[in-house]
C-alpha cells in the first residue's frame, strides 16, 4: 500500500503538476492579453510644402552687354624726314609722354644747303624767262619778216611752224616750267626743314636729338592722336544684331578701368571684321573721345586720363526690351521652365527667354501678369502637385 501511494505522489509531481503550471501560464496570458489597450490607425495626413512666390511685372529694359577690352590708338603714326640734315631744334614739349597741339614744330633741321637750293632755283627761273621773252620777240619778227617778204614774192612763202619760230618759243617756255618746277621743289625741301604735328599728338617714342644726322625716310618720332582713343572688345557674336554700329550713332558704351573710379563715355563705330579663332568672338570698336580730358573746362573733378594697353570694362548699351517680365535668374528652373503657384496647386510653364544677364532674365511670353512665381526649391516638384503659400507672401 505504501508503494502504490509513493508511485501516486510520483505521478502527480511528474505529470500533473506541470501540465497545471502550463495551463495556469496560458490562462494568465489570455488574461493579460485581453486587458491591453488596443491601438487603433488612422490614416496618414496630407502635408502641403510650403513655398514662397513673387508676383510678376512687365517693364521696358535696355539691353546691356559686359565686355573687357583693351585701348589702343584711334590713329598712330611714325613721323620721318623727307630729308637729310642735321637736326639743329628740339621743341620743349618734344618729350615721351607729352602732348602736343596741331601744327606746332617740333623739330628743326638745317636748312642752310636748301636755301642756297632756293636762291639757284629762283636764278634759274628768271633765267628761263627772259630766254622766254626774247623767244616770243623773235616770235614776232619771224611773223613781221614774212609778211614783208611774201608782199615782193609771186610764190608766197608758207607760214610754217619752223618759220614762225614756234618750235623754239614751246622750248623757251619748257625751260620756264622746269625752273618753276625746280623752284617748287626746292621751297617744299625747304619747308620740310620743320617738322610739324599733323594733328594733336602724344610723343610715344623719341628717335633723335640735337646734333643728329637724319636721313632720307629717317625716323624722326612715334606720335599718337589724342582727340580719341578706341577700344578693341569682344562679345558673342549672335549680341551684334542688339547694338547699333555707326560711327555717328553707334551704341552708346560706358569704359571703367580698374585703376580708377572714372567712367568714360563712347560709342559703338565699328566691327574687327573677324571672329576669333579659340573663342570665337566678335570683336568690335568702341570710340572715346577726349581720352585724357583735354576738352574739359570749369571741373574740379581731377583729371583722370586712358591709358594705352589698359584693361577695361565696357558695357555696351543695346536696344530696348519692350513689355517683357524681369525675374531673377536664381528662380529659373530646368529647360527654361518656371514654378507657378495657382490655388494651392503647382504649375511648371516653360518660358521664352528673349535676354540673359548675370542675375536677371527677359521673358517675352509663357507667364502672365497674374502668376505668382515660386521662389523656394523643392526637391521634387510635379505638375499638379499641392502645395501652400507661405504667410506673408
Amino acid at each position: 500500500m505504501d508503494k502504490y501511494k509513493k508511485n501516486n505522489i510520483r505521478f502527480i509531481v511528474k505529470i500533473v503538476l506541470p501540465v497545471c503550471l502550463i495551463l495556469a501560464g496560458i490562462a494568465g496570458w489570455i488574461y493579460f492579453k485581453s486587458k491591453q489597450p488596443k491601438m487603433k490607425r488612422k490614416p496618414p495626413k496630407k502635408h502641403s510644402i510650403v513655398v514662397k512666390t513673387v508676383p510678376t511685372h512687365k517693364k521696358n529694359h535696355r539691353i546691356s552687354i559686359h565686355a573687357m577690352g583693351t585701348i589702343i590708338p584711334d590713329r598712330q603714326v611714325i613721323l620721318k624726314s623727307r630729308i637729310s640734315g642735321e637736326i639743329v631744334y628740339i621743341s620743349p614739349d618734344f618729350v615721351q609722354g607729352k602732348v602736343i597741339k596741331k601744327g606746332k614744330t617740333i623739330v628743326k633741321i638745317d636748312d642752310s644747303d636748301y636755301k642756297i637750293n632756293v636762291l639757284k632755283a629762283e636764278s634759274a627761273l628768271l633765267k628761263a624767262l627772259s630766254l622766254f621773252a626774247i623767244e616770243q620777240g623773235n616770235q614776232k619778227i619771224a611773223k613781221q619778216e614774212l609778211k614783208l617778204i611774201n608782199k615782193a614774192l609771186v610764190n608766197k612763202i608758207r607760214e610754217t611752224d619752223l618759220a614762225l619760230r614756234k618750235p623754239q618759243l614751246a622750248q623757251a617756255k619748257a625751260l620756264v616750267d622746269n625752273a618753276r618746277a625746280d623752284l617748287k621743289k626746292a621751297k617744299l625741301n625747304m619747308a620740310r626743314t620743320k617738322i610739324i604735328t599733323p594733328f594733336n599728338a602724344m610723343i610715344l617714342t623719341k628717335n633723335i636729338d640735337i646734333g643728329s644726322l637724319v636721313n632720307v625716310q629717317g625716323p624722326i618720332a612715334t606720335i599718337i592722336a589724342v582727340d580719341a582713343y578706341k577700344i578693341k572688345t569682344l562679345i558673342p557674336p549672335d549680341m551684334l544684331g542688339d547694338i547699333k554700329i555707326n560711327e555717328k550713332t553707334g551704341s552708346k558704351a560706358l569704359v571703367h578701368s580698374q585703376y580708377s573710379d572714372h567712367t568714360w563715355q563712347g560709342k559703338v563705330i565699328g566691327t574687327t571684321g573677324e571672329i576669333t579663332n579659340k573663342s570665337r568672338m566678335a570683336g568690335i570698336i568702341v570710340l572715346v573721345k577726349d581720352p585724357l580730358g583735354l576738352q574739359r573746362k570749369n571741373t574740379t573733378k581731377p583729371l583722370v586720363p586712358m591709358l594705352l594697353n589698359d584693361h577695361v570694362d565696357v558695357h555696351i548699351f543695346g536696344k530696348t526690351l519692350k513689355d517683357v517680365f524681369c525675374i531673377p535668374r536664381a528662380i529659373l528652373r530646368d529647360n527654361n521652365t518656371l514654378w507657378i503657384f495657382d490655388n494651392g496647386t503647382l504649375k511648371i510653364k516653360k518660358v521664352n527667354i528673349v535676354w540673359k544677364e548675370k542675375d536677371m532674365v527677359y521673358i517675352k511670353s509663357g507667364i502672365t501678369a497674374r502668376d505668382l512665381l515660386i521662389t523656394s526649391d523643392m526637391s521634387v516638384a510635379v505638375n499638379g502637385m499641392t502645395i501652400k503659400q507661405a504667410f506673408g507672401n
